[in-house]
């Protein structure tokens, strides 16, 4: 493994944009029901990209993660029940908090399941981008994913400060 950073990228109406500062080569998005399939899919397009002489590290392959987040996991479960999104996700879901899934992000790439995630949000993007910003993505910087900060500020606005709940 040459590297083992984190990548993450987000994929709302605009269209797909890594946070991160992207690496040479290609990316490969992926689906997958579980972190077993998006392993053996890596494993398969790394392999693909050696028997084509390039080397396995020429394509990042992007695991989509479809998101809800809250400050609690309850308040995450009820808000996404009440969301009118699909029984079955396309790819693998996580309901739940910032903390867990930045922890969900770091175990994908530690494990070799993916190179990265592409956080999809089926529920309401802007308060999702808020909490990405302001507590998955400095957990993630924490432990050592490099951000690219004007990419970030562009797609999901300069981190605002909390304010009590009223």
């Amino acid at each position: 493994m040459s590297h083992n950073f984190t990548r993450v990228a987000v994929e709302f109406s605009a269209g797909w944009t890594e946070l991160t500062l992207p690496s040479d080569g290609d990316v490969v998005r992926i689906q997958a029901s579980d972190l077993r399939e998006s392993q053996q899919h890596r494993a398969r397009v790394r392999a693909e990209a050696v028997e084509r002489g390039e080397s396995a590290d020429s394509a990042a392959v992007f695991l989509d993660l479809e998101i809800h987040i809250a400050t609690d996991a309850r308040t995450a479960r009820r808000e996404f029940a009440a969301l009118d999104a699909p029984t079955s996700p396309a790819s693998i879901r996580y309901v739940g908090t910032p903390a867990g899934l930045a922890s969900l992000i770091s175990d994908v790439t530690a494990a070799d399941v993916a190179d990265g995630v592409t956080l999809t949000v089926p529920g309401d993007v802007a308060r999702q981008s808020v909490l990405i910003n302001n507590a998955v993505l400095p957990l993630l910087e924490s432990r050592g994913t490099r951000l690219d900060i004007d990419v970030v500020d562009s797609v999901l606005g300069s981190p605002i400060a909390p304010t009590l709940a009223s």
